[in-house]
């Protein structure tokens, strides 16, 4: 998709482009521009008064899982036993879960992602929209790949804990996140598939650091950064098709985990977890879309997660890692409204 009204946040300023197809027999004609960007104008500017609508304590009306506490336990004993038998290739698999959320009114994804901005800093913030349909909506702290001419990096962010309620059990928590055996396979699987697959089609790949613990708002992971030089620009093709998906969101072996997946999950994961972002001429930069919702007009939305399961994992502890993840949106309406920001100069360039 070629969007049509892009609104780009720079430092200390913002800027709204449109995009012009000169030829009058398509839609994107002058007019029918302005009239987007003047669209799109409004909106900025009433988010403020949406977002106070929407955190004003608006209720959720119900939330349901798919698949259910029972039908998780058995999920997960299933992948267990699949990854121990000893004629099974299985190393690890991610299965996820979706919450439908019925709420008194309808769900803004503007606003939503407006407060998913606040809820997380050092994130990608994305909402994709087709005309008429529902919108998906995240907030997803793991970068697929960034390439800046023939440079690219990506990241490797697996295992998870929650925050401590103070310096030294955050502390605590983090020593345990990295002692851990059960996080550290989880975490190797998904560092060295995203090293192999970047070694195919670059000179060298830097790993640094190996392992560390990233620190988000709620949650805390195994992090590492990895980077290299593509051999020809034409491969970051190659790159988007061969690291998605990757073992965070799919497993190892990636056909076996899928096929565990098709065979066990519940529901249609639809775009949840599938790459999110944009190619340029000298630039391109994905992430995959997890922390995730899809926001349906008068249906509430469905809100995704998933964890990886390895040899070790325990069906209620996994269960309590989904409620982690989604805590962030299903305490949406508690958090602070974003104060306006004061435009100081506008300029319009043609």
């Amino acid at each position: 998709m070629v969007p049509q009204v892009e609104f780009d946040e720079l430092e200390g300023s913002s800027m709204l482009a449109i995009t012009i197809a000169w030829d009058n027999a398509l839609s994107w004609t002058w007019d029918e521009a302005i009239h987007s960007l003047e669209t799109t104008m409004q909106q900025i500017a009433s988010v403020v008064v949406k977002l106070k609508k929407e955190a004003s304590g608006e209720p959720i009306l119900s939330k349901t899982h798919v698949p259910n506490k029972t039908h998780w336990d058995l999920a997960v004993k299933k992948a267990l036993q699949e990854i121990n038998t000893s004629s099974s290739q299985l190393v690890k698999v991610v299965l996820a879960r979706s919450s439908r959320i019925l709420t008194a009114t309808n769900i803004d994804p503007i606003a939503w992602l407006a407060c998913l901005q606040v809820e997380g800093e050092d994130a990608y913030q994305f909402c994709l929209q087709p005309p008429n349909g529902p919108a998906f909506v995240g907030n997803t702290p793991e970068r697929l790949f960034h390439r800046k001419w023939l440079s690219i990096s990506s990241e490797a962010l697996a295992a998870t804990r929650a925050r401590g309620e103070s310096s030294d059990l955050d502390l605590q928590i983090e020593h345990d996140l990295l002692s851990s055996p059960k996080d550290h396979l989880e975490f190797t699987v998904v560092r060295e598939n995203i090293q192999n697959k970047l070694e195919s089609v670059c000179d060298r790949v830097v790993v640094e650091p190996k392992k560390t613990v990233r620190k988000l708002r709620r949650i805390q992971h195994l992090y590492a950064q990895l980077s290299g030089n593509l051999r020809r620009e034409d491969d970051e093709f190659e790159i988007l098709s061969s690291l998605h998906p990757t073992p965070a969101v799919c497993g190892l072996p990636k056909e076996a985990a899928r096929l565990f997946i098709s065979e066990t999950e519940m529901f249609d994961r639809g775009m949840y977890a599938g790459p999110v972002g944009w190619f340029g001429g000298g630039e391109s930069e994905f992430a995959v879309g997890i922390r995730s919702a899809l926001v349906e007009k008068d249906s509430g939305a469905l809100v995704y997660a998933g964890t990886g399961i390895v040899e070790g994992s325990n069906p209620s502890s996994e269960w309590d890692e989904l409620e982690l993840k989604t805590s962030q949106c299903t305490k949406l309406f508690q958090l602070e409204v974003p104060k306006q920001s004061k435009v100081e100069n506008l300029e319009i360039i043609y």
